[in-house]
This record gives structure tokens, C-alpha cells and sequence, in this order.
């Protein structure tokens, strides 16, 4: 048989897959299918691959990531801090302070309140006219030793009035001489002319005084500027006495229609043609239920009335 033949029959059950005598079926080998590669596994905190499993199915823990704290051993330790420098620096203690340290230590701070004014020193050639004139006028009165009740309240020359005008009675109040003979014009050219018109056949006959001599600051006030009263300089008029036994008392009339309100409105504003401080009732809340006048001295003769 020729060779070609021999070969033929020789690779035929390779070809169709027979087998040969003895022998099992040889595998034909397939071709390998293209897979996709699995997508890369990424951490869900930072996004980095996450490392492959090692064989044996247990994963390594995760690499520390940036977001993680260092160890404990990493952290530097602050370090102390310096003391100050007593040397040039003044010590200072912003702890609390003791009880009433803190006050004290205010008070020290604050600058001291001003001197009080010294008590009014009286020229005796215009201290003897007043006098005269109060005389000529019928007043009764009686000079008193001099006040002074120290933080410059009292009165060089103090007298005592029992009628500011024949009839007017004032009750022995404390006062300056000035002080007297001003009261004593306004109840003679003002107040009497205005009574006879509002009450005719009426006369005043006293005074029911709110405050005279008084040592205190403005307004009775803890503080503030010494007052007129505590200098006296001031009188306040709290009713106006009648012939007849009738009190007219003071209060704020700016609405009253009457002839009592006409009355002490005519009497008010004329107090400021005499005095040189004039605070009607109702003026502020000090002053609801008393007229207040003073003779306290300003420059270019101003005067303050309300």
C-alpha cells in the first residue's frame, strides 16, 4: 500500500474524533470564551482600590486612610506654657473679689465729688439796707446766730420771720434777709393786687410754707448739686392763708377755669418778676404740690420759670 494511504488511515480517528483500540476519546480543546474584567473594587470612604483578597477567603484590614487620627503616640504634646515676666509687668488678679472689696475699690477709683459751695458771705452795707427795708415794710422778724450745718448748708446771717408783711404770717421760718424782702414785694405788688381782683374784699393772711432752711441737695437726691433751700436762698409756698379762714392750696391749675385757677397763675408768673428760680406746681413730679422760689444768683440776670 503506498505511504500516502497508510498515514491516511493512520490520523483518520485523530480527525473524527474515533478512538482508537485501547485507548479513551482524546478532548478536543475549545476555545476560551473573552470575559470582561470584574470592575476594580474601590473603598466607599475614600475611593481607592480596595487590596485583593489574600488566598484563604480572609480579607487584610484596611490601609489607614488620611481621614483617620494618628496614633496616640504621634500627637505632639503642647508645650508648657511660659510664666510672665513679673519684673517689668504689674501683677494683676481678675479673681472675685471679697465682699464689698469691689465697691471700695470703685469708689477709689472715681474722681472725689467737688468741694460744696461756701456758705454766702452777706456785704454788711447791703446786709443793713435789707434790713431797713424789711423794717419799712412791717415785717417782724429777729436776727439768729449763724447756721452752719457743715457741706456748705447755712446762713451767715440768718433771720427768723414770724410776718414777712403786717398781717402775713410765715411762722418763724429761717431764711436770708434777700431772701425775706424778695417774698415780701411779690406778696405786697403781686399777689395781694391779683387777690383783690379774683376775691375782692379778701386779703392773704399767711403762708403755709413746703420748705425753708433745709440742708439736702436739689430735690432731696443722694446726689447732685446742694440746694437753694440748704442755703437760704429758697421758700416754698404749699397754700396761700386767707382773711377769713379758707386755704387756697397749691396744685397744678394750668386747666382750671375758675377764678382760684386764674388766681394762682396770675400769682405763679409773677413770682418770676422777684425771684430768680420760679417752679410752679405740676412743673416736674418734684413740684406737683408746692411753688418753689429762690433768689439763686445767675449771670446776666437770667431767670429760670416754669
Amino acid at each position: 500500500m503506498p505511504r500516502f494511504w497508510i498515514l491516511l488511515l493512520i490520523g483518520a480517528p485523530f480527525l473524527t474524533g474515533a478512538t482508537l483500540p485501547g485507548t479513551g476519546p482524546v478532548p478536543v480543546e475549545k476555545p476560551a470564551e473573552k470575559t470582561e474584567p470584574a470592575p476594580e473594587a474601590k473603598s466607599p470612604e475614600t475611593g481607592a482600590p480596595k487590596a485583593p483578597a489574600p488566598e484563604g477567603g480572609t480579607l487584610a484590614p484596611p490601609a489607614p486612610t488620611e481621614t483617620e487620627p494618628p496614633a496616640a503616640a504621634e500627637v505632639p504634646k503642647p508645650l508648657p506654657k511660659p510664666a510672665p515676666d513679673t519684673s517689668t509687668t504689674p501683677a494683676t488678679d481678675d479673681g472675685p473679689k471679697p465682699d464689698g472689696k469691689e465697691e471700695e475699690e470703685d469708689k477709689a477709683a472715681a474722681p472725689p465729688p467737688p468741694p460744696p459751695p461756701p456758705l454766702v458771705k452777706e456785704d454788711p452795707e447791703e446786709l443793713k439796707a435789707c434790713l431797713a427795708d424789711l423794717t419799712s415794710l412791717g415785717a417782724k422778724f429777729q436776727s439768729i446766730a449763724p447756721i452752719d450745718d457743715g457741706n456748705g448748708c447755712g446762713i451767715e446771717h440768718p433771720i427768723e420771720v414770724a410776718e414777712v408783711l403786717p398781717g402775713v404770717r410765715l411762722g418763724g421760718a429761717r431764711m436770708r434777709c434777700k431772701t425775706a424782702l424778695t417774698l415780701a414785694h411779690w406778696l405786697k405788688d403781686t399777689v395781694q393786687p391779683a387777690m383783690n381782683i379774683a376775691m375782692p374784699g379778701r386779703k392773704i393772711a399767711g403762708l403755709v410754707p413746703g420748705s425753708t432752711y433745709d440742708c439736702r441737695l436739689r430735690n432731696s437726691a443722694s446726689t447732685g448739686k446742694i440746694s437753694e433751700h440748704a442755703r437760704g436762698n429758697a421758700f416754698d409756698v404749699a397754700a396761700f392763708k386767707l382773711d377769713d379762714g379758707k386755704t387756697l392750696e397749691m396744685k397744678p391749675r394750668d386747666e382750671d377755669s375758675t377764678l382760684e385757677g386764674a388766681f394762682q397763675r396770675t400769682a405763679t408768673a409773677g413770682a418770676c418778676l422777684h425771684f430768680t428760680t420760679v417752679l410752679s406746681p405740676g412743673s416736674d413730679a418734684a413740684h406737683e404740690t408746692h411753688l418753689h422760689l429762690d433768689i439763686m444768683e445767675r449771670k446776666n440776670g437770667y431767670r429760670y420759670c416754669r
